[in-house]
């Protein structure tokens, strides 16, 4: 992915009221693309739940509801978008109609079906995957970041994949998966 070499202005999103899976992938991609040198930030459309809190980065996290006017901007500026864990720009409640209007460049990275493919410039919905954490972690790996990976990038990302296969009980936790899970770990 020869675009990730040139520092860009990124913003990253979720769908409303994010999960383990939403703010995981969105803070798994944050810490990769900052050690990349990008400019990023990571906007939710509303507030998370407080047991995330712990979570790598979390403290710079802008709830849209919250700082409407700094998000616009951002997003305004931004060169790319990130979309992850949804599959609609309506998932995003009151942000959608800021995402439809930006000219960015906006990238799905998802696991829903039937994504809404047009608002998109590039991106892939996989449902086959066992989360948007496992994609992002994907994502690392194509574009050559395997040996990037960080602990706050693991932590997240390990997050994510646990809380949508259920403790790694639901049928979606494949042998990759556990490959990625062990990766993850060491």
């Amino acid at each position: 992915f020869p675009q990730l070499s040139k520092p860009s202005k990124v913003i990253i999103t979720t769908h409303q009221k994010p999960d383990g899976d939403a703010l995981g992938s969105s803070l798994g991609l944050y810490h990769y693309l900052i050690g990349l040198g990008h400019s990023v930030t990571v906007i939710s459309p509303t507030n998370w739940p407080d047991f995330l809190n712990w979570l790598p980065g979390i403290r710079g996290v802008i709830n849209f509801e919250n700082q409407r006017e700094k998000s616009i901007q951002l997003i305004q500026q931004a060169d790319w978008i990130f979309c992850l864990d949804f599959n609609i720009l309506h998932r995003t409640k009151s942000l959608e109609p800021v995402i439809e209007a930006a000219t960015s460049i906006k990238i799905l990275i998802d696991h829903h079906q039937e994504p809404q493919e047009q608002q998109f410039t590039y991106g892939i919905s996989d449902t086959g995957k066992s989360s948007t954490c496992e994609m992002v972690y994907d994502f690392i790996e194509a574009s050559g970041g395997d040996s990037s990976l960080t602990q706050d990038i693991a932590t997240c990302l390990y997050t994510g994949v646990m809380t949508d296969t259920g403790s790694f009980r639901f049928p979606a936790t494949t042998a990759s998966v556990h490959r990625m899970v062990a990766r993850l770990k060491d």
